[in-house]
């Protein structure tokens, strides 16, 4: 029904609805900034969700808790449940203006919003929800992102005290991209520390959650976004892919579509079966991550990440010329340790000649030269410099 309002409603009633409330905002900003800091309040953010890089620095962090106050900001708190030690709060609502104007520490997924202003005193860290990216971003495209955008992104990483980078490659991108000059740790992606570690424990918690037998293998399917509510884009012969899977690999597999958190309504649409199962509304990508033996995306960074357990990682690119003009990519798209398809017979084609040890090679080959930092204690890491800070 919401969505349906926004497409009924003129736009510039919609900006003015949109500049009311922003200016309210900013002025409970400003009478919040008369209450003290409180050196013990740690503030998390991430508009998507209970999940992503912060998501895995707060649980670090709750482990090692010392009498701090921890809240976790987001669009959609309702969805995180219960977690002990933990006080989320939905995003612009009093409590989290309140609590973001005096916390000590500020731990993000993203950017802020213009009018959220730090004050002195206050410790940021950014954990941004990416890390090693095959499509520029930020200051690398700026002319696809607006003045607007990019005067934020100015203001933001002006903001900023402290980046989080897996590597050479991250660090050189978030220097240029981000505008940003300050300090950055290389201690790996919070987020990808159970690829590096491993955790059945937790991979068998998410099939029995998804009511999958524990012996059935699931390929992922996580295309990133298109603006637009086009499908066709996103949709190959699942079931004939699926079976092609048993066949190179063996065993039984269960597909899983999981489309981005963008356009996750677009999961709905598509068509799915008994080992065909709709996982766009599942809280956590890398849990499922995590679970899955095999994954076929397009041109997320999901890839990198996914292949750090040096499993099998295909792509299905069927508009690649018209998205790599849209937004420009930092490798050569036909030189990746992935095997490229453009239609189902050719994906199918791609997996059933899969030859492991190729890949393996091609894929060490990869990372040696973006000269990768994934520790397996990127969190840690991270949590060490809050309690720093706090204390």
């Amino acid at each position: 029904m919401r969505e349906l309002i926004k497409k009924l409603t003129p736009k510039p009633l919609i900006e003015l609805y949109k500049k009311g409330r922003y200016i309210w905002i900013r002025i409970l900003f400003r009478i919040f900034h008369l209450f003290p800091i409180k050196k013990n309040r740690i503030v998390f953010c991430n508009v998507w969700g209970y999940g992503d890089n912060a998501r895995y620095v707060v649980e670090e962090l709750v482990k090692q808790r010392e009498g701090q106050e921890i809240f976790f900001i987001t669009n959609h708190p309702e969805q995180a449940g219960n977690v002990a030690g933990i006080h989320f709060l939905k995003t612009n609502s009093m409590a989290a203006i309140q609590a973001l104007a005096t916390a000590r520490v500020w731990v993000d997924n993203n950017r802020k919003e213009p009018y959220i202003t730090k004050r002195k005193g206050q410790y940021y860290i950014q954990l941004w929800h990416g890390g090693l990216a095959l499509k520029k971003i930020e200051g690398d495209c700026a002319e696809h992102l607006g003045e607007a955008y990019i005067n934020n992104a100015r203001r933001d990483s002006a903001m900023t005290d402290l980046y989080v980078s897996n590597g050479e490659f991250c660090t050189n991108m978030y220097r240029r991209a981000f505008f940003y000059e300050g300090e950055i740790i290389e201690c790996g992606t919070p987020r990808n520390d159970a690829f590096i570690k491993g955790n059945l424990e937790k991979a068998a918690s998410v099939k029995r959650s998804l009511s999958i037998d524990l012996e059935t293998k699931i390929v992922l399917y996580a295309p990133t976004y298109r603006d637009g509510s086009e499908v066709s884009a996103y949709q190959f012969d699942f079931e004939q892919v699926r079976k092609a899977m048993e066949a190179r690999f063996g065993g039984e597999f269960v597909m899983i579509v999981r489309m981005h958190p963008l356009v996750s309504a677009l999961g709905d649409v598509l068509e799915y079966g008994d080992k065909i199962l709709n996982g766009s509304h599942y809280p956590d990508m890398y849990e499922l991550m995590l679970a899955s033996d095999v994954l076929i995306t397009d041109y997320s960074n999901t890839m990198f990440e996914f292949s750090m357990m040096k499993r099998p990682v295909f792509l299905y690119a069927s508009d690649f010329t018209m998205y790599k003009k849209e937004r420009g990519f930092y490798f050569d798209y036909y030189t990746l340790p992935y095997k490229i398809a453009a239609d189902s017979e050719e994906l199918i084609q791609c997996i059933v000649r899969f030859d492991e040890e190729e890949y393996q090679k091609e894929l060490n080959r990869f990372f040696d030269t973006v000269n990768l930092k994934e520790s397996g204690k990127a969190a840690e890491v991270v949590v060490q410099r809050i309690l720093e800070k706090v204390k």
